[in-house]
């Protein structure tokens, strides 16, 4: 007979070098040698664990015998476990006596021993007859993991003289223990015992429960209802929620005869009942990770109980062919239900937060109705739920006619939970959209609406919803405030409601993006009223003093000049708004041209430094840094194709112009830089203008290039609104961002637009 080494290494023991291996050994001496071998090395303990045929083995084989009995001798230790039977009794009880400690454990296969250094296995064994194949290793891994098997397996073993008592006096014993740290091997013995023992087998399972249990619970029903000798009449039932995810795996079980009804909502504890047996799934980690624990009883009391409930639930079941018909069609298996009990309502509102996979949107009829939630404590599960489902989105909306002093309140209670207190502010400035600090996937938003309600909105994932009946109460307490509820799965029911909530969350929205526009435009009237004023003024003034003027007109010409500067600031501001009028109304007509756009940047940055100083910017420099050069490339083939564009000559030095300015005005000294480069994989061309000033109010930042949005002294707000709508025409993009120190301290800003770039 042959012999495999596999791992094969060096190392030290007991002062000499031992190889490191695993060995296959096959035939009855060199098994039986190996294990007398095994046993001569054991110093302090030997574990070990075989099926019911092996104690007749260990006492009737005097290797075997004698081996166990010299461990004892040199005191050592010998923990075992095996399946203590009627048949293997008069064997079990002498092996009592043999070895140290001897615990009964049920579905045992094969064997295993450990002693310090090795590990031994078998899978067959053959009553009152030696080895004939065995797995030896003394790679320290192996060690280990047998070692943690054995120790498992422990743990969940009966002591031997309670099991030998009982089948010795007839006697019934009931326990209920807890079998932690199982394996998947622990759980399918489990499954296969009592599959094989009983009748009458009841199966109560969530989703995820029937998807983790399902290759053990199938394996073992098959060879169950396949084995001649086992009952083929057999009473299998099985309670579940029928869904898309479990489909395949309820057609599997339907198809082996086990009869199954769909239940909606079903609690998350996994059991399996029987006339004798109960087992419970107690805990799960991770989704598709086996059960922690299982939780094994026989006690009549804990039997009846799940008996009772599994009848109950399986009462008010659903015929699983009209639910998977359903499914496959595509069509939905709905109902509605009434609820009168406040408590019920709130639970199941509870429940439903907490099944959110994607959404929850919600509706408050009323300020009331968002007090009762904070005063309940359901706001801050909503924010539990939010920062531990990240992908949930939570929108809740607060439907009432809102003045200062509520949105004050609303505003206050969002910073408690903030863990600051708001100071006094501007009521032109309290937002009708609360977020919680840190978390981006919660907003609460006001609909300052007439519009009466006393219904309140749950919509969860767009497939459930719940609608609760508001008293118009002035009680907080939440149960005294609530009336009727109707609960549906509905996804037809719960997308209508989801319609609406976002019809009404779209007029929120509105409402916000009209009162900011009106302030907006209110703040635009009063800077161009002052552009307007100034301008005139100074054009009225000094054309007065040259009408009334006699003598030489050169003395003059500072008030010339004056009246052309308010001649052009007049004229531009004119251009602005014709620039907005033609964009909006889609009216911009593109005189487009092939040009270089490095040389238009080249040109614009040396009139610009050519007039600084009449723009009083003596310390400040605006330069234009040239793209490296290619390696790829020879120098002169590199400097030709870069920076074309095809493109509105007239416009693109509009937008750069408009960029400029806003730099010069916010930059007093320092750098302003312009960089051209090119993104070759989308074909365009990359201006980014740099500079070194205030940086862009953090403020307006979001809303940039919307009208009238500028926090300068003088500008209308209008300038980089046409110039996002220039560049957006050319097909290309327009950003910002400020730029900060390693103190995260802004130290100015960056504005970069695209074009696309052509070989012309």
């Amino acid at each position: 007979m042959a012999s495999g080494k596999y791992d094969e290494k060096s190392l030290p023991h007991h002062g000499l070098h031992l190889h490191k291996n695993t060995q296959l050994l096959y035939g009855a001496e060199k098994a039986v040698g190996k294990g007398v071998e095994f046993m001569k090395n054991v110093r302090h303990k030997m574990d070990i664990t075989f099926d019911q045929r092996a104690p007749s083995i260990v006492i009737e084989i005097p290797q075997y015998y004698n081996g166990y009995d010299d461990i004892l001798k040199r005191g050592g230790k010998i923990r075992c476990i095996t399946v203590i039977t009627k048949e293997n009794l008069q064997y079990c009880e002498k092996l009592v006596k043999t070895v140290t400690e001897l615990r009964h454990l049920d579905g045992l296969k094969g064997g295993i021993a450990i002693n310090e250094t090795e590990y031994m296995a078998t899978t067959v064994l053959q009553e009152a007859q030696p080895l004939t194949e065995v797995i030896y290793s003394n790679v320290d891994e192996v060690v280990a993991q047998g070692q943690f098997i054995f120790d498992t397996l422990w743990k969940n073993a009966t002591p031997a003289q309670k099991k030998i008592k009982e089948l010795k006096e007839g006697i019934k014993s009931y326990e209920t223990r807890l079998i932690t740290e199982s394996s998947d091997y622990l759980i399918e013995t489990e499954f296969e015992r009592v599959v094989r023992n009983s009748s009458e087998i009841d199966v109560c399972t969530s989703i995820d429960g029937l998807r983790i249990n399902k290759n053990h619970l199938i394996e073992s029903i098959t060879n169950a209802l396949t084995n001649e000798r086992i009952n083929t009449h057999k009473r299998i039932r099985i309670l579940v929620e029928i869904t898309r995810d479990n489909l395949e795996i309820v057609k599997e079980l339907l198809d082996l005869g086990i009869q199954i009804r769909h239940i909606k909502d079903i609690s998350s504890i996994d059991y399996t009942v029987t006339n004798s047996d109960l087992i419970i799934a107690v805990k799960r980690t991770e989704k598709n990770a086996p059960s922690d624990s299982i939780l094994y009883s026989n006690d009549p009391s804990y039997l009846d109980h799940f008996a009772n409930v599994f009848e109950e639930l399986w009462k008010s079941g659903k015929d699983p062919e009209r639910v998977i018909k359903s499914l496959e069609e595509e069509t939905e298996l709905s109902f509605i239900e009434t609820i009168d009990d406040p408590e019920e309502s709130v639970k199941l509102v509870r429940t439903l937060i907490s099944s959110a996979k994607y959404e929850i949107l919600a509706i408050l009829p009323n300020f009331n109705s968002f007090l009762r939630q904070v005063e309940s404590g359901m706001m801050e599960f909503m924010k539990y739920v939010s920062l531990s489902k990240k992908n949930v989105n939570i929108r809740i909306l607060i439907v009432e006619e809102t003045d200062n002093e509520i949105q004050h309140q609303i505003l206050t209670i969002f910073d408690k939970f903030n863990g600051k207190i708001p100071s006094s502010s501007n009521s032109d400035e309290i937002p009708l959209e609360f977020k919680f600090k840190g978390i981006e996937n919660f907003k609460l938003k006001i609909l300052n609406s007439k519009l009466f309600s006393e219904i309140g909105f749950l919509i969860v994932d767009k497939n459930k919803s719940l609608i609760i009946e508001s008293k118009n109460i002035p009680s907080i307490d939440m149960i005294e405030s609530i009336g009727l509820s109707s609960y549906s799965n509905s996804r037809r029911i719960s997308k209508s409601y989801a319609s609406i909530f976002e019809a009404l969350w779209n007029q929120a929205e509105l409402y916000d993006k009209l009162k900011l526009q009106d302030r907006l435009q209110k703040e635009f009237i009063n800077i161009a009223a002052h552009e307007l004023r100034n301008p005139v003024q100074s054009l009225l003034g000094y054309s007065d003093i040259l009408i009334n003027t006699t003598g030489n007109i050169e003395n003059y010409s500072k008030f010339i000049v004056t009246i052309n500067q308010s001649t052009k600031r007049l004229a531009r501001l004119i251009d602005k708004v014709l620039n907005v009028t033609q964009l909006e109304n889609e009216l911009l007509i593109l005189n487009k041209e092939y040009f270089s756009l490095e040389k238009l940047v080249e040109e614009i940055v040396r009139e610009y430094n050519n007039n600084i100083h009449l723009l009083n910017k003596n310390q400040l420099e605006i330069r234009y840094e040239p793209r490296p050069i290619d390696c790829n490339h020879t120098n002169s083939e590199n400097r030709r194709n870069f920076g074309h564009v095809f493109a509105d000559r007239t416009r693109i030095i509009q937008v750069i112009a408009n960029i400029l300015e806003n730099a010069v005005e916010f930059t007093d000294r320092g750098t302003i830089t312009l960089r051209l480069n090119e993104n070759r994989s989308t074909h365009e061309i990359l201006l980014t203008i740099s500079d070194s000033g205030r940086g862009i109010d953090p403020e307006i930042l979001p809303n940039l290039f919307t009208k009238f949005v500028s926090k300068s002294r003088k500008g209308t707000g209008l300038g980089l609104y046409i110039s996002k709508k220039i560049i957006e025409t050319h097909e290309g993009k327009i950003w910002a961002e400020n730029c900060y120190d390693g103190n995260n301290k802004i130290e100015g800003s960056k504005f970069t637009l695209t074009l696309p770039s052509t070989d012309n």
